[in-house]
């Protein structure tokens, strides 16, 4: 049993966990810091927050967006997807669905309704953020309350953390690629890892250099990361598009011949229909993490409207690269033979001409596809695990220092290339996992939309002893948490059969079971939602309805003014001693 020593305990007055009995080993070990490096210091920078009354609370990125760092227009959103959407995932998205029985155009037709539904979604749930600009794990208090509030972001943290790995992963054979492009005897480097590990000697070189080189990127400062996806909008269509143009100038110009344009579906009647069923809701639960936390961006919009964009965007640009991938894989039957989805290959072939002509094309291909992989680990992954860390410890933990801990433990301690190479049943648990963010997404939404019309308080969202309390003791809305288990108990037995069949074992789950998890993110979406609806309805929350919204935007707008102020002072000040230094010397 632990010694209370080593108790944690969570401080109610400021709203955030805290370890009180190992404080004094901590400044301690802090202080010994600060004598060794006089510049180092734990916590983060704060400037006088808006709503929070201490440094636990909030510091200046958990704040409220100020009015001078709402930054993304328009033309951001459509960068960011553009980042987003142009992805090794997305581009093989329609492989798995051809292969369980699916005509490649009604692949396509449910990659396009998959992604307008989650367009609409990831939208009107986006509006919240552009307009009280706050992030996620701060809204997500307002229906769940502030206990079970954390259960959700610590659920939405752990997958984005993992999903890190998984892309750094992906990033780590793109590198391989490129080291073997430049240095061919690169890939023969003698292994010493176990073939258990899922990964050789020079693939984890690769997974090691690519880690070091993310790391600056995840630096790249909320404000201003909207120019690198621009970047990468441009670089990742160049990619894709060369690797398209080349493996159908190799099949002489025509995909007509291929099995994957020919082949109509292979099923037929209710098997048909719930495969079609199964793969729509594998296309939602593709983005149906940013469907949950699109507030994490949406609240950088320089106005309410800009994002608003995200429901074109979204069904246009990914249905585009599905396109591409399928004519692609048909290109790349006639061209060498074998269907090939995964680009990273189809470069990886490029260098077995044995031209210098080949291997830089693999080298400048290989180098765009890390431009890729780096542009979806910072847009999908890494500020969203950062927003959430950072609700656990926002005195410590601000968005730049959370990206950087949400790289470590997602590339190391989840050990990613090993659940790439073999934990079929991990990648399960993963795809399945909608079954739970469906409920969260639509409590969130008809909370703000349909209980309260929009009207609620920011400054309360930061109190710990604020409206949103609803409980004295457990802090937590009750409507809330049982919506959400009405929406994800009953798809989980189908889930746990998914998980089972993936590892090739059986369960005695009936046909039923499996097909309402085969709809699970639309159903739990719905039932939650409803259910949410009319525990409200019939047992509402009077203390925390309002007939007006309270977001403290003069408040906002008046520490912004004084902050930037501060900072025009502080900057003057360094170059003022900058240049008395020069004089000096």
């Amino acid at each position: 049993m632990a010694s209370d020593d080593n108790k944690l305990y969570y401080d109610e007055k400021n709203g955030s966990p805290t370890a009180s009995a190992i404080e004094p080993v901590v400044a301690g070990r802090v202080s010994g810091l600060k004598r060794r490096l006089p510049g180092f210091s734990l916590e983060v920078r704060q400037e006088e927050s808006s709503f929070a009354t201490t440094k636990s609370a909030s510091n200046a990125d958990f704040d409220p967006i100020p009015p001078s760092r709402r930054t993304w227009n328009w033309g951001a959103y459509v960068a960011y997807w553009m980042a987003d959407a142009w992805a090794v995932s997305n581009w093989e998205v329609a492989s798995s669905m051809i292969a369980v029985g699916l005509s490649w155009k009604m692949a396509i037709g449910a990659c396009v309704l998959g992604n307008t539904i989650m367009g609409l979604v990831i939208t009107v749930n986006g509006r919240m953020g552009a307009t009280l600009h706050t992030p996620f794990p701060v809204l997500a208090r307002m229906p769940f309350g502030y206990y079970f509030s954390y259960f959700v972001v610590l659920s939405r943290c752990v997958l984005a953390i993992v999903w890190l790995g998984v892309q750094t992963t992906t990033g780590g054979q793109c590198m391989s690629v490129l080291l073997t492009a430049i240095w061919p005897s690169f890939a023969n480097i003698p292994n010493h890892i176990p073939a258990s590990e899922g990964i050789t000697t020079s693939g984890m070189c690769g997974f090691v250099l690519y880690f070091l080189l993310q790391l600056p990127f995840l630096c790249i400062p909320y404000t201003k990361v909207q120019h690198f996806f621009a970047f990468k909008s441009v670089i990742a269509p160049i990619i894709f598009l060369a690797v398209f143009g080349d493996t159908l100038h190799k099949a002489g110009g025509t995909i007509s011949h291929s099995t994957v344009i020919t082949q109509g579906t292979t099923v037929s009647g209710s098997v048909l229909a719930w495969a079609f069923f199964a793969n729509l809701n594998g296309v939602l639960g593709n983005y149906a993490t940013l469907g949950l936390n699109i507030a994490d961006f949406s609240r950088y919009a320089n106005k309410p409207s800009a994002q608003n964009v995200q429901a074109i965007v979204i069904p246009v640009i990914f249905t585009i690269v599905g396109l591409l991938g399928i004519f692609t894989a048909a290109a790349a039957q006639t061209a060498y033979g074998q269907t090939i989805w995964n680009p990273i290959e189809i470069i990886s072939l490029w260098m077995k001409s044995g031209s210098h002509g080949g291997r830089a094309a693999a080298a400048f291909g290989a180098i765009g596809l890390i431009i890729v992989t780096l542009g979806i680990n910072i847009s999908a992954n890494s500020i969203s695990a950062a927003n959430d860390l950072m609700s656990f410890c926002p005195k410590y933990i601000n968005i730049r220092r959370g990206q950087l801990l949400a790289a470590v433990i997602g590339s190391w301690g989840f050990v990613p290339w090993k659940i790439l190479a073999s934990a079929a049943k991990f990648l399960a648990f993963l795809g399945g996992y909608t079954i739970f963010l469906g409920p969260m997404t639509s409590i969130l939404m008809t909370d703000y939309y349909i209980v309260r019309r929009g009207n609620v308080s920011v400054p309360d969202m930061y109190n710990f002893h604020g409206i949103y309390r609803y409980s004295p003791k457990y802090a937590s809305n009750w409507r809330a948490v049982a919506a959400f288990f009405i929406g994800c108990t009953p798809p989980l037995p189908g889930f746990v059969n998914s998980i089972v069949v993936a590892g090739n074992g059986k369960t005695s789950i009936s046909l039923g079971g499996q097909h309402l998890f085969n709809i699970g993110y639309i159903y739990s979406f719905i039932a939650a939602g409803v259910f949410y609806w009319g525990f409200n309805r019939f047992f509402p929350h009077t203390e925390s309805i309002m007939d007006h919204a309270e977001t403290g935007e003069d408040i906002i707008a008046a520490n912004d003014a004084k902050n930037v102020e501060e900072r025009r002072a502080s900057r003057a000040e360094r170059r003022s001693s900058i240049v008395a230094q020069i004089f000096e010397v």
